[in-house]
C-alpha cells in the first residue's frame, strides 16, 4: 500500500469528501451540465499525484481518469442536433457521472488500509456486527474466489452448458447449498489455525482515528470547493 498525503488523511474525511461530490454530480446544475462536470473533475485530477507513492497505484488511477477525460473530447465535439438530442442531453450525462463516481471512490479508497477504514465505519455508527461481518467478508474474499473458480471448472467439466435452462437452474440450485457447505468447512479449518495459534474468542480493539490539522484542511477545501462548484 503506497503512502502519501491522501493515505494520511482520516478516512472519515474522505468518506465525506466523497459523499460531498456524489451530491455536486446529483444536484440540478443551474447552467451547463458539462460545465459542471467539468467543474468536479478538476479538482479530482489534481488530486492525482497525491494519491500516493506507489507507482501502480498512481497508474491504476490514471487509468480510471483517462476515460473521463476521452468522454470530455468527446462531448465537446457533439453537438446537439435534431436528430441526436438524447446522446448529448441522457447518455453523455450519465456516462460522464458514472466515471466520475468510480474516480472518486477509488481515489479515496484505494490508498487506504481495510483496517482503518472499518474503524471509520465503526466510528460513524456503523454496528459492530456489520463491522465483523465485512471484515471476516474482506479476510475471506480470497477463499470465496478459489471456491467459485472450483465450482466454474466443475460446472465446465461436467458440459453443464449444454442443458436446458431449466434443467442448469435446477441443477445450479443444488449446487449453492454444497459450495456453502464448502466455504463453512473452509471457515471451520481457518478458525482451528487461529486457535491453535492462542486465539482467546475475543477480537483485539482497533486504534481509534482522531481528526487532525490536515484533515479539517481538508475538509475546509472541499467545502470551499463544493460551494463554489454550486454556483456554477
Amino acid at each position: 500500500m503506497g503512502g502519501g498525503l491522501m493515505a494520511c488523511l482520516d478516512p472519515r474525511a474522505k468518506l465525506a469528501a466523497f459523499l460531498a461530490i456524489q451530491a455536486l454530480l446529483f444536484i440540478p446544475p443551474a447552467g451547463s451540465l458539462s460545465v459542471r462536470l467539468f467543474a468536479v473533475a478538476v479538482p479530482l485530477l489534481a488530486l492525482l499525484p497525491f494519491a500516493g507513492k506507489s507507482w501502480r497505484l498512481w497508474l491504476r488511477l490514471l487509468a480510471l481518469a483517462a476515460p473521463f477525460l476521452a468522454f470530455l473530447a468527446l462531448s465537446a465535439a457533439v453537438q446537439p442536433g435534431a436528430g441526436r438530442t438524447m446522446l448529448p442531453r441522457i447518455v453523455l450525462p450519465l456516462l460522464g457521472k458514472s466515471m466520475l463516481v468510480f474516480l472518486t471512490l477509488a481515489l479515496f479508497i484505494l490508498n487506504e488500509q481495510p483496517g482503518r477504514l472499518l474503524q471509520a465505519l465503526r466510528q460513524i455508527g456503523l454496528p459492530r456486527s456489520a463491522v465483523v461481518i465485512l471484515a471476516i467478508g474482506h479476510r475471506f474474499a480470497a477463499q470465496w474466489g478459489l471456491e467459485l473458480e472450483g465450482v466454474r471448472r466443475a460446472w465446465t467439466a461436467r458440459n453443464l452448458t449444454a442443458l436446458p435452462k431449466l434443467r442448469r437452474a435446477a441443477t445450479l440450485g443444488r449446487a449453492l447449498p454444497l459450495f456453502f457447505d464448502r466455504l463453512l468447512e473452509s471457515g471451520s479449518h481457518v478458525h482451528d489455525a487461529m486457535i491453535s495459534r492462542g486465539f482467546s474468542g475475543s477480537l483485539p480493539c482497533w486504534r481509534r482515528l482522531v481528526f487532525s490539522g490536515r484533515d479539517a484542511i481538508f475538509l475546509a477545501l472541499t467545502a470551499m470547493i463544493a460551494a463554489a462548484i454550486t454556483t456554477l
